[in-house]
């Protein structure tokens, strides 16, 4: 061996991805003086190339998000950031150091200061509007590009679906990467954790409940005491709150966005546009520099309505150009600004451009049908109209997923409800009782054929026998139930209470349980007596039988006391096992659908087999106690009588419960059929809401979304007003 390449392969181990494990290397001297070398091989830190590797993925992943926020160009908005100066909402300075001014036209300088080791701790506060969550894009993107081996990876999360009360920061962080980053194993993601190798880039304290946002603060300070490092986004004024009620983020620096002046947005206006452009907006730009507090000037200090301006007049036509912003006798307040900026809101967050392919190592979502598509983008105005209405109406600016059947009035609600649901029971008791009567058939003529057709008519007619009934025990108890609550049914969990823990708070009080079981006999009596009566007059019908109405009448009698004997216990105990979700602790909205969606299911599994075990049950001393006969008609009650019975009652009693009586229940009968039915919402509603939340048009709080802004409410809120044809309309 070459003397050059002992001296290479003494010197130690191969460098891999920049970092290696290395072991020692010893010479040893053999026969004939022939040197052999051993060394140990040098391997990759596993743990370094899963934090390069999710590096790579992230950076992909907001440098795509950016270029659709139109964050990338060659003249961001000029936002600048400061330290706070409000002292109660920032730790001691000599902890923080001074954080430094940061911009978005520039955030390389900052991320070199971030990325020290003593000043790994942010706080980005502003208003509505200001661009937080686009500073933080942004400062993610600066980040990764100047990561280097050994530094932690800077990872965007939406702090909304965390619960500190009820996980800790480090399971919810792991969860959230398994979540976002589906190629990473279990294991990978603990070790990068462990070893602070994650710097969690939390977007939205605000989005959390305002009773939540204390109890993160502490958690945080726990969290930090171990090392982690962090930067938190925030509205001011909850945070204000949030740090009264608990304390300031230990160890972070704390920076505010600068008001924009009128200088700097009509700078912005001209230098962001094209050399052949400038002239079209040098009109604006003068006039918010003659006039700094004209309505449009006030209006484009706020960066969001400047972005708005500056995508809103980028393709219109020859005849709409900018400065007709700066027209006072047109525009005369702030809200008149705002509200034609809004109209370009949808076009601008919804373009039209094709979408990008998935990314390799990121969850694909799916596609909603709107996304990409020009033609959509009125029915998304549609939508989003339809959303504010709602809310106006009910004078919240809260959006609860179980709230969306309310806006459609209480007795169109009790007949949907009861449609749906007879659709439910006539379909299920149509089709055992077909392929059964099929199965059984024993007519005079033999074939298939016969059979097939013989088994259509009696699911057809059971169908109907079962389905009115259910449509008018359903939507009586959709009506009396939403009359004693008061409002929508809230989403509820299962719990059950044994011992002392009956006696736990969150039960339902006795009242709510006898009021259930009021509902279980209402329901039960109107049910049985509804599929009785129909059964006599069907035979009447089908048969001419001169008691067929007798029979009936007696089956209504039978069957309308064993429903409700049955119905009332078993209701009450459905209640009793039930607990309401704590809202202003709940999930985001999606989980906390997922949620009450198994208690839903798990509440059908658990009493819909004792609801029909004791209907099959109940029939035997019914039949003793009135000594096998009932106005001249003779009772029987058999085996097989009392197992079909039983069974379509428990499923077919389970299924209009379920959609009549639960939070899920309504969400499924309007937010998923009727409303999209109708045209007010699409299809996937929780996607689409979902959605929403990441183009910045709604907010999560807690288990609900709202509007972003007040003013964006309010501008869909409006109806859309039709003009003439050839009169130009300013909703564009």
């Amino acid at each position: 061996m070459p003397e050059e390449a002992l001296s290479a392969a003494a010197a130690g181990g191969t460098t891999v991805s920049g970092n290696t494990f290395q072991g020692p290397t010893a010479v040893q001297s053999g026969n004939h003086n022939v040197q052999n070398v051993y060394f140990t091989l040098a391997l990759p830190d596993p743990v370094e190339l899963g934090a390069q590797g999710l590096g790579h993925v992230v950076l992909d992943q907001w440098r795509q998000e950016a270029a659709l926020r139109g964050l990338l160009g060659p003249d961001p908005i000029p936002v600048r950031w400061r330290a706070t100066s409000d002292a109660e909402l920032a730790d001691h300075a000599e902890r923080t150091g001074r954080p430094g001014e940061a911009s978005a036209a520039d955030l390389t300088s900052f991320a070199d200061a971030f990325a020290h080791p003593q000043r790994r701790r942010l706080v980005v506060l502003g208003g509505p509007g200001s661009g937080k969550s686009s500073f933080a894009v942004l400062l993610v993107i600066a980040l990764l590009q100047r990561m280097d081996v050994g530094d932690p990876v800077p990872v965007l999360l939406p702090l909304a679906s965390w619960r500190p009360a009820e996980e800790h920061l480090t399971g919810w962080l792991e969860r959230q990467l398994l979540r976002e980053y589906p190629y990473l194993e279990r294991g990978t993601v603990r070790e990068l954790l462990a070893r602070n190798r994650v710097l969690p880039v939390l977007d939205g304290l605000d989005e959390l409940p305002a009773a939540e946002r204390p109890n993160a603060l502490r958690a945080l300070n726990t969290a930090l005491a171990a090392g982690i490092a962090l930067i938190l986004t925030c509205r001011t004024e909850d945070f204000r709150t949030a740090v009264h009620s608990a304390s300031v983020l230990r160890g972070a620096a704390v920076v505010e966005a600068d008001p924009l002046t009128a200088e700097q947005a009509a700078q912005y206006l001209l230098s962001s546009a094209t050399p052949q452009q400038q002239e079209r907006w040098r009109p604006l730009a003068d006039a918010l520099r003659s006039a700094p507090s004209c309505p449009a000037a006030e209006v484009l200090k706020v960066p969001l309505m400047l972005w708005l301006c500056r995508t809103a007049y980028a393709h219109t036509r020859p005849d709409e150009r900018p400065e007709e912003l700066a027209d006072q006798l047109r525009f005369r307040t702030t809200a008149a600004v705002e509200h034609h900026l809004l109209d370009s809101l949808v076009p601008s967050v919804y373009p039209a451009d094709p979408l990008p392919p998935p990314q390799p190592g990121r969850r694909t979502s799916r596609e909603a049908p709107w996304e990409g598509r020009r033609t959509d983008q009125q029915r998304v105005s549609h939508w989003l109209g339809f959303l504010a209405r709602h809310l106006e109406r009910r004078g919240t600016p809260d959006l609860a997923w179980w709230e969306l059947g309310t806006a459609v009035r209480l007795g169109p609600r009790m007949a949907v409800t009861g449609l749906v649901c007879a659709v439910g029971v006539g379909l299920l008791v149509g089709l055992v009782d077909g392929v059964r009567a099929a199965l059984a058939y024993s007519g005079p003529e033999p074939g298939l054929w016969p059979r097939l057709v013989f088994g259509i008519l009696v699911a057809a007619v059971d169908a109907l026998i079962n389905a009115v009934p259910a449509a008018v025990a359903f939507a009586l108890a959709h009506g009396i139930g939403f009359a004693f609550k008061g409002g929508a049914l809230e989403p509820s969990r299962v719990r059950i209470r044994l011992g002392r823990g009956a006696r736990r708070p969150g039960a339902r009080s006795g009242t709510e349980i006898l009021a259930r079981a009021g509902l279980g006999i209402t329901g039960g009596l109107a049910g049985g007596l509804g599929i009785g009566l129909l059964q006599g007059i069907v035979r009447k019908l089908l048969s001419g039988d001169p008691y067929a109405l007798r029979v009936g009448l007696v089956d209504a009698v039978v069957y309308g006391c064993m429903f409700a004997v049955v119905g009332g216990p078993v209701a009450a105990a459905m209640a009793w096992c039930e607990a309401p979700e704590s809202i202003e602790e709940a999930p985001d909205p999606g989980e906390l659908l997922l949620r009450n969606r198994k208690a839903v299911l798990l509440q059908w599994l658990l009493f819909a087999p004792l609801f029909g075990a004791a209907v099959a049950v109940a029939g035997w001393p019914a039949v003793e106690l009135l000594d096998g006969y009932l106005w001249g008609i003779r009772l029987a009650w058999t085996i097989p009588d009392g197992l079909r019975f039983g069974l379509l009652t428990a499923f077919g009693a389970g299924l209009g419960t379920a959609l009549s009586l639960t939070a899920w229940g309504q969400w499924t009968v309007f937010a998923r059929l009727w409303l999209p039915l109708t045209g007010r919402l699409p299809r996937t509603a929780m996607a689409f809401l979902d959605d929403a939340h990441r183009r910045g048009v709604l907010r999560k709080a807690g288990a609900v979304y709202q509007f972003r802004h007040t003013r964006l409410q309010q501008h869909f809120a409006r109806p859309a007003v039709r003009l003439p044809r050839g009169e130009k309309s300013s909703r564009r």
